[in-house]
């Protein structure tokens, strides 16, 4: 697999700018061994830490092991794993043969895995044995039949009875001589990475280690990440966030990476406090949920200055109680297609921390455009499109999508839409295939969405679409409100129109949630939101016609 959305020109201009190196994830573990071996690699909540010196070793013991099974370079290597040490040695053998990584979270399950087999036809699959009470080894068995992709199982689990290979086994027999290899070259596809689930049919998007790398580097520069900062990652490595700025960023620098499996708030205070924990970047609900046990216990988390939020909305009166209780919250904008595009700096004006998903990264560039697709003049508000070094090479085995997403000039049409103030920090402000039409009126949720977080009762929101004879669409507030706490629709609309919002973009139907339909990383699983709501056809309130 090849970069074939990046022009010559272009690709030759940032190898010879520097932005593009011949550096692998392989590579930079090579190399930290050999500087400082002894270096704590990865802690995970399973067992102690692993130093540098042993993940290079155990990461070319099982490189040999792939290559015995006829894993050779271009070939795809599935990791569905949680967050443990297993997990970042099957990632960094894979690399070192030249196979293409790719992450998939533990939660999927039969229909997700048969697509994921279909697309990507992996050769060879890391998985638990039972996985919180799931047995994985069944599952591949079904898929197998299910996709006709016969991948070798290799089970990562003390309790390794099925599927073809035992890693623990694998480990144990090593002679200690194996040495990691490079892997393939930089310029290579080496990820495969399926979007998080926020569509129904998740897309597969590719990576080489110069987009990857670029990313994970020049985000630590611009962000003036100590050299002696630990990574703490909560989100699922198998998600382009918790694999790129967790995995692969901490492994690029040398730092050590924190894996924390099972979410809890109460258990991610004593890691990040435990050990000095102060780089991440982890969605919305992972920083609600730790600042209402900062609260709840009147604890002040000052070591986390660097706590990269995104993928969801990121309601303004969290940053400030984030700030409160000593978080560095620093609002960003990406995706898997073009990793993180946008951040703000520690050091950005306390309002645009606030408010803003912050400026462009070095060397990353953003355009504005209009539904012609001609760019805007700033300020302005338009649909984003992005190039620089970052961006990804492309959908795997789908070349109309990727037609119609990678452009001519280097150009990556986001499919987001956002506003670009005169700072130049941009603010998204929804997607464009969640746009409401109502009545052939453009309605975005995302302007909605935020101004319904502000209400105190509410805890999260989403606005949908939901299908209407007359209109076309009618906008649905699906909210999930504080223990105990009580709103309707009409007085949802009451405060609405207190802010000046105009009257078409209303919510016109309300329905109430325990909670929201999420992927592993924090996203809202709005098409999952919207099946829920055809499915009861008794929304709460039911539907307020003008």
């Amino acid at each position: 697999m090849e970069n074939r959305t990046t022009s010559v020109t272009r690709a030759e201009h940032y190898r010879a700018q520097g932005w593009w190196t011949s550096d692998t994830l392989a590579s930079r573990v090579k190399r930290h061994a050999a500087e400082r071996g002894e270096v704590i690699a990865v802690v995970d909540q399973v067992g102690a830490g692993h130093s540098y010196r042993e993940l290079c070793h155990d990461g070319a013991v099982v490189g040999q092991m792939l290559q015995a099974y006829g894993v050779e370079p271009g070939d795809v290597v599935s990791i569905q794993l949680p967050n443990r040490y297993e997990t970042v040695v099957a990632a960094v053998a894979a690399q070192s043969i030249g196979a293409v990584i790719n992450p998939l979270v533990p939660s999927y399950r039969t229909r997700e895995l048969t697509h994921v087999f279909q697309t990507a036809r992996p050769r060879v699959i890391f998985t638990p044995a039972v996985y919180r009470g799931w047995d994985h080894r069944k599952m591949i068995d079904e898929v197998r039949k299910a996709s006709g992709i016969t991948p070798v199982l290799v089970v990562v689990d003390d309790d390794d009875e099925g599927g073809d290979v035992s890693l623990r086994e694998v480990l144990a027999r090593s002679d200690g001589s194996r040495t990691l290899g490079d892997g393939s070259a930089s310029t290579a596809v080496s990820e495969v990475i399926f979007t998080s689930g926020t569509e129904a049919t998740p897309k597969a998007v590719m990576h080489t280690e110069e987009t990857t790398n670029f990313g994970v580097r020049t985000a630590f520069e611009d962000l003036g990440v100590r050299p002696d900062q630990v990574v703490w990652m909560p989100s699922p490595v198998g998600h382009s966030t918790g694999f790129n700025y967790g995995v692969r960023a901490a492994l690029y620098h040398g730092r050590t990476l924190v894996l924390q499996d099972r979410w809890d708030a109460s258990s991610a205070i004593d890691l990040i406090d435990r050990y000095g924990c102060s780089f991440t970047l982890a969605a919305t609900t992972f920083l609600e949920d730790l600042v209402d046990a900062c609260e709840r216990g009147d604890i002040q988390l000052p070591q986390m200055t660097h706590f990269g939020c995104g993928g969801a909305p990121v309601p303004a009166r969290l940053v400030q109680r984030a700030e409160a209780v000593g978080i560095g919250v620093l609002r960003l904008y990406g995706s898997t297609e073009v990793l993180c595009g946008t951040w703000n700096r520690p050091d950005s004006p306390l309002v645009k921390r606030v408010t803003t998903d912050g400026p462009a990264l070095t060397h990353t560039e953003f355009e504005l455009r209009d539904e012609a697709g001609r760019a805007l003049a700033l300020p302005a508000e338009g649909e984003v499109y992005i190039r620089g070094p970052n961006t990804s090479v492309g959908f795997f085995d789908d070349e109309a999508r990727t037609a119609t997403t990678y452009l001519d000039g280097g150009w990556v049409r986001s499919g987001d839409l956002a506003r670009i103030d005169e700072d130049g920090f941009l603010t998204i402000v929804g997607r464009k295939k969640e746009i409401i039409i109502r009545g052939g009126v453009n309605v975005a949720p995302r302007e909605i969405e935020d101004l319904l977080v502000a209400f105190p009762e509410v805890q999260q929101a989403a606005v949908v679409g939901v299908p209407d004879q007359r209109l076309g669409e009618r906008g649905c507030a699906c909210l999930v409100l504080s223990p105990g706490a009580t709103l309707d629709l009409g007085e949802v609309v009451v405060r609405l129109g207190k802010t000046g919002l105009a009257t078409y973009k209303f919510p016109e139907q309300l329905y109430l949630l325990d909670h929201f339909p999420v992927t592993p990383s924090g996203k809202v699983q709005k098409h999952e939101l919207l099946r829920q709501i055809l499915a009861d056809r008794h929304p709460q309130n039911g539907i307020k016609d003008e």
